[in-house]
């Protein structure tokens, strides 16, 4: 009983071999190599072909050498400038990785399917973020801060808190988040974007600055219409007076078209 749970752990292991093999994630114009179990081409080995099956199911060569001839041959257009044979250990590299290569990888010799098999995926590296802000007054000031930048292939974001202490990681997976002012002059905001090929990181976002310059402007835009209604006060006020010595004149001249013939008739 022992000896057949052995035997069948060891048929398991050799499925699961045959069928996973092995799975590799690389970034777009990256490289890599698959290595054959061997590490050397035998004597008696006299043609290599390894091909490439594609997510669509399509098999394609991706490369042969042939022992005879003396030569390797790249038939498809796909993997020309894209990939070379070690002669001496059979090994497969793929260099200026592209989307179009990932599938899977399997090698036959003298003819004769491996049984081992290489799953590449290939992914693009996440872009560099960056924040934006859009904050709004009140009795308590506070800003919306959204994390900017392409994280493709189940990229996630998290962004990092410096409290003026300790780096703290909060809001994972959440494009934009609310913040409020904090009485720390160093405390400050960087979102990084990240998946299976690359991380990066913004620039930090200090809230001194950001509030600091919403305070200047919500300042200038106080000074602005305070400056308006002094002039509209001013303006008014002018005009009042002008009005006024404008009636006092008018009047005046009134007085004098009546007192002048009055005078005269009395004269005579």
């Amino acid at each position: 009983m022992l000896l057949f749970r052995r035997f069948h752990f060891i048929w398991i292991l050799i499925i699961w071999e045959s069928v996973s093999g092995n799975g590799v994630t690389k970034a777009v114009n990256s490289e890599t190599t698959f290595t054959l179990v061997s590490g050397s081409v035998v004597p008696s080995t006299t043609s290599i072909i390894w091909k490439h099956r594609d997510n669509a199911g399509a098999v394609v060569k991706v490369i042969e050498w042939d022992r005879e001839e003396g030569r390797t041959h790249i038939p498809n257009p796909n993997f020309q400038s894209h990939a070379t044979l070690d002669e001496t250990t059979g090994n497969l590299n793929l260099k200026y990785l592209q989307l179009k290569h990932s599938g899977v990888y399997t090698v036959d010799i003298n003819s004769k399917e491996q049984r081992k098999k290489f799953t590449l995926t290939v992914v693009e590296p996440v872009s560099k973020p960056y924040i934006t802000k859009e904050c709004l007054p009140g009795d308590v000031p506070e800003c919306s801060l959204s994390c900017v930048g392409e994280a493709p292939s189940e990229g996630s974001v998290i962004w990092k808190y410096w409290d003026g202490k300790k780096v703290q990681e909060k809001y994972p997976n959440m494009r934009t988040i609310t913040v409020t002012n904090s009485s720390n002059p160093d405390s400050h905001y960087n979102c990084t974007l990240r998946n299976a090929v690359s991380v990066e990181t913004s620039d930090p976002v200090y809230l001194k600055d950001l509030f600091h310059a919403d305070s200047k402007t919500g300042i200038v835009i106080a000074v602005i219409i305070t400056s308006i209604i002094l002039i509209v006060v001013a303006v008014t006020t002018w005009g009042l007076a002008a009005h006024r010595e404008k009636l006092k004149q008018s009047r005046m001249q009134s007085v004098k078209r009546i007192s002048f013939p009055f005078l005269s008739s009395h004269q005579r």
